[in-house]
């Protein structure tokens, strides 16, 4: 993550104080918070305690603590927000770096587990379920969402999906709201209520009975969460409705878009502007350890007038590299020290891959690295055209800037409606409907 660079009293942007020591992430910028591989997190801390657990040397001059990216000490590569889900987390007894965590120096957001819930991976039956939800999260996370019961698998997967309407999700998300609502220990965790709809219609009537719960902030989820006209309009409701006045924290699931980061990062700044509430916007993905799957690596972002995207591609791997000392070739904290032997190793006989877990763990880390730093990039690049109103990089996304600031400076739908069809239908996710949560959740790999 970026650094603080100054703390000059005429910086330009409105910046938010949190309880984490010379914090690195940026306090005027919307948070990109990784869901972390409950898996990977085991093996990071596995590996710190037990010398021989990798099998093999590290990259050179790479402790096994350096792989830590929790630890406020470390001096390759760090990060003070991470989230975990509680549906997946729950099933591992063993310590890893999240529940090690220096609580003082980091902050947790758990997902409620409401996706592996609903898909009979983790049924909730009765309240003593909801308690185990509610006991693990409280002792676990800082900031957490409610137990919801997504409604995206309802257009997506409609044969396969154990509630067969959005109604069915909502009732079933309403009892779970009552019993965190009642039971939940004041002031020990943040929640977060959860926003779901496949539709406007479906979100307003979400809306407005969940409502009723008052929780410390709002979280969009399900196929309209990168619409920015919904959020918007969403936003605009809340503050006539007076929600925001107790709201201290939004988050966004499954985006990680360079576009969607800057525009995170502009409404939060707008609504301290113009509303005068302290709200801190995050937002998340798996997208380091999900990218395993493919066996993909962050390459570089690119930035053109009509983009911002982060690059992947292919892993090199084959025999050839076996004991390789050619640099690795994509740069981040971790890959700046590596060689292609670091990842590409001799596998069982049954298989055709040249790498072992060690080798997922460094691709994750480097993943991880190369992304925080073109989400990162994409801010500073942003930073400068607000101020200059030059924005020679993603030019849709410069113009919802200045549009989002006008929308919340007249506080009125009026001006939301003007430029719908000029400005937010022309970025790149707010014409189509979203997957639903299907970024938000993933199995694991080991």
């Amino acid at each position: 993550m970026d650094r603080e660079i100054h703390n000059d009293a005429a910086w330009p942007f409105p910046r938010y104080a949190n309880h984490i020591e010379n914090d690195i992430t940026p306090k005027d910028q919307a948070i990109y918070v990784p869901s972390v591989s409950p898996s990977h997190a085991q093996m990071i801390y596995d590996g710190i305690i037990n010398a021989t657990y990798w099998g093999r040397a590290l990259p050179k001059g790479v402790t096994a603590a350096d792989l830590n990216f929790l630890d406020p000490a470390n001096k390759l590569f760090r990060i003070s927000h991470v989230m975990t889900s509680a549906g997946q987390a729950m099933k591992q007894k063993k310590p890893c770096i999240i529940s090690q965590r220096d609580r003082e120096n980091t902050l947790v957001i758990a997902d409620s587990g409401g996706y592996q819930i609903a898909s009979d991976k983790f049924p909730i039956e009765d309240d003593s379920d909801r308690k185990k939800v509610l006991d693990w999260i409280e002792a676990n996370a800082d900031i957490s969402m409610t137990l919801d019961v997504p409604t995206g698998p309802v257009v997506k997967n409609p044969t396969k999906y154990r509630f067969k309407s959005t109604d069915e999700c909502l009732s079933a998300t309403m009892q779970h709201l009552r019993y965190f609502h009642r039971n939940r220990t004041p002031g020990k965790v943040r929640f977060l209520n959860v926003l779901q709809g496949n539709t406007p219609a479906e979100a307003d009537i979400w809306y407005k009975t969940v409502k009723q719960y008052k929780f410390e902030g709002w979280a969009f989820a399900g196929r309209l969460r990168h619409n920015f006209y919904e959020l918007c309009r969403r936003l605009l409701i809340m503050w006539h409705d007076g929600e925001l006045e107790h709201t201290t924290h939004i988050h966004v699931l499954g985006t990680n878009e360079l576009d969607t980061a800057v525009l995170l990062t502009a409404l939060q700044r707008t609504l301290k502007k113009r509303t005068g509430y302290d709200i801190r916007i995050s937002y998340d993905t798996s997208t380091p350890w999900r990218n395993l799957r493919f066996n993909q690596m962050m390459t570089l972002p690119t930035f053109e007038p009509g983009k911002m995207v982060m690059g992947a591609v292919d892993v090199p791997e084959h025999k050839r590299f076996l004991g390789s000392p050619l640099p690795w070739p994509w740069p981040s904290p971790i890959g700046n020290k590596m060689v292609m032997g670091d990842y590409c190793v001799t596998g069982s006989l049954t298989s055709s891959f040249f790498r072992d877990r060690l080798s997922e763990v460094l691709l994750a880390h480097h993943n991880l690295g190369a992304l925080c730093w073109a989400i990162a990039t994409a801010n500073r690049f942003f930073d400068i055209a607000t101020i200059d109103n030059k924005f020679q990089y993603g030019r849709p996304e410069g113009s919802a800037v200045e549009v989002i600031d006008e929308i919340f400076k007249s506080g009125q739908m009026a001006t939301l409606e003007r430029y719908k069809d000029t400005t937010f239908n022309r970025l790149r996710h707010s014409q189509d409907f979203d997957d639903g949560d299907s970024g938000r959740y993933w199995d694991e790999l080991f």
